[in-house]
């Protein structure tokens, strides 16, 4: 996102206030927690519903693909 440019048109909504309505938050590890908001912010990732992250559940290629052509659409690349 820092690449993209898409960092930089985010609010600064703390972390934590992002993170808050997700009830395996704290399952986020220390080091990715502000990049998993930034994710949520920006409208890449989801969570598998609206309480749920799942920070340690697997991925499919599927996922990792929308994922990709969101951040591309979303920084103006696509």
């Amino acid at each position: 996102m820092a690449l993209t440019g898409l960092k930089d048109e985010l609010s600064e909504q703390s972390a934590d206030a992002i993170l808050r309505p997700f009830e395996d938050a704290a399952g986020v590890s220390s080091w990715a927690h502000s990049s998993v908001a930034d994710n949520l912010q920006a409208g890449i990732v989801f969570g598998r519903n609206e309480t749920l992250l799942a920070p340690k559940g697997y991925m499919t290629r599927a996922e990792v693909a929308t994922m990709m052509q969101r951040l591309l659409q979303k920084s103006g690349l696509i």
